[in-house]
């Protein structure tokens, strides 16, 4: 690897005694945090607990620390502590991640995307730069900015990036469409940490199938590699079909990125949102391969495989012991490009508009129906309803609005408690 560095064995031991021990300090000397010791302890017991969750993780050695999950902003930048203090001081805890669409243009026709229906329109520049400042103050600490392609509205890009700050680590989400020379120089000045690239196949021919765009596959390698020459982070976004990882291609994947010098491999298991909204087969629900899948990332992230990028596959982190469903402000949510705020990119619902209402009031709102983090996978078990609403209403445009959302949630099951956060406790 030219840059990347990844920690396995004892030195992964290390890092975490390292943090382990800097923590303790670091918020001794800022006891305005703490109401008494024993709130001081009660915090230092939950830090720990919430950063062993992610031990069977690969950190990655990363030009301004080290990151122990993908989405947990690196250690020990401003953001990572920005990030443990939402989720762990204030009441109610905070999200720590957003997906945030700052515009829907885009020039690709990928077959799974979400975004598929969604209204076409862009929010107001000044309101979309305002609402990032305020869901960042809510305590989301890493942003993933996406679109469409965002860097087909490059100044309004631009302009968003410079908005936040340090308590912000920034990725940008791209399928490495329309990135000009010099873009990413300004970006990174202006605080960028990294792209998430997507790439569906290793093999050419079947990446630019998904993506309906000649050249597509060798556009996004060149993006990485882009990414790669600034030292920036650089991670891969992967939907493999269920027939590709049945024939060996998460490890082709694997081998692929090591070689080009990826940081990350983040493989999206298939939704039934967007384009496929009302698909019932092929969403890598099948017990055996999601067993499988969860397999390879404990082998990827191991010492035995040292020297591959870490492997972020949501099937892991998905599991009642690891995270659960993280959607609805837990950990992350959505906001898509025209304002509409959701619990997760892949639900079609919407809890508002800030168009229309203050995005507290929305937040607020949607925060009240994930008052408890739940284990199911609601972008898989309530797919099937949001796609008979949508049908039943006859719109032509997803998200569902907030006054049909309602039909959905007032009595949906999200499944069993996270466990991670029973034993946190900070949830009532």
């Amino acid at each position: 690897m030219k840059n990347a560095h990844f920690l396995t064995g004892f030195r992964k031991l290390l890092l975490y005694v390292r943090i382990i021990v800097h923590i303790p300090f670091y918020y001794a000397l800022r006891p305005k945090h703490f109401s008494s010791p024993l709130a001081y302890c009660r915090f230092l017991r939950r830090a720990l607990q919430l950063l062993l969750v992610f031990r069977h993780n690969k950190p990655v050695r990363v030009f301004n620390g080290y990151k122990l999950h993908l989405y947990l902003p690196a250690y020990p930048s401003p953001a990572f502590f920005y990030a443990i203090e939402s989720k762990l001081l204030k009441t109610p805890p905070g999200p720590t991640t957003i997906v945030y669409s700052m515009t829907k243009a885009c020039s690709y026709d990928c077959e799974h995307c979400y975004q598929k229906n969604d209204p076409a329109v862009d929010i107001d520049e000044d309101a979309m730069i305002q609402t990032a400042l305020q869901v960042r103050d809510a305590g989301v600490a890493m942003f993933d900015i996406e679109g469409g392609e965002p860097f087909i509205r490059y100044p309004r890009l631009l302009k968003l990036v410079q908005a936040l700050d340090a308590r912000s680590e920034i990725w940008i989400n791209t399928t490495g469409a329309n990135i000009k020379p010099g873009m990413l120089e300004e970006l990174k000045a202006a605080g960028l940490f990294g792209l998430m690239v997507s790439i569906h196949s290793t093999d050419p021919a079947v990446h630019d199938s998904f993506t309906r765009k000649q050249g597509s596959f060798d556009i996004a390698c060149d993006a990485v590699r882009a990414c790669r020459d600034l030292n920036l982070v650089a991670t891969c976004n992967s939907v493999l079909s269920e027939d590709e990882i049945r024939q060996g291609g998460l490890d082709k994947l694997m081998d692929f990125t090591r070689e080009l010098d990826c940081d990350y491999v983040q493989l999206i298991h298939p939704k039934p949102s967007g384009a496929w909204l009302g698909r019932e087969t092929n969403m890598q629900t099948e017990n055996d391969l999601v067993a499988r899948i969860q397999e390879e990332h404990v082998r990827y992230n191991s010492s035995r495989m040292h020297d591959y990028p870490s492997l972020a596959a949501q099937v892991f982190e998905e599991q009642r012991h690891v995270l659960g469903c993280t959607a609805g402000g837990v950990d992350r949510f959505y906001i898509g490009a025209s304002g509409e705020v959701q619990p997760c990119e892949f639900l079609n619902i919407s809890f508002g508009n800030v168009n229309e209402e203050p995005f507290s009031v929305i937040f607020q709102r949607m925060r009240s129906y994930f008052d408890i983090p739940c284990a199911d996978w609601l972008c898989c078990t309530q797919a099937a309803a949001i796609h008979k609403l949508f049908t039943e209403h006859k719109l032509e445009r997803t998200p569902l609005p907030w006054h049909i959302t309602q039909e959905l949630i007032k009595d949906w099951k999200r499944g069993e408690p996270t466990t991670l956060y029973e034993k946190l406790g900070i949830y009532p």
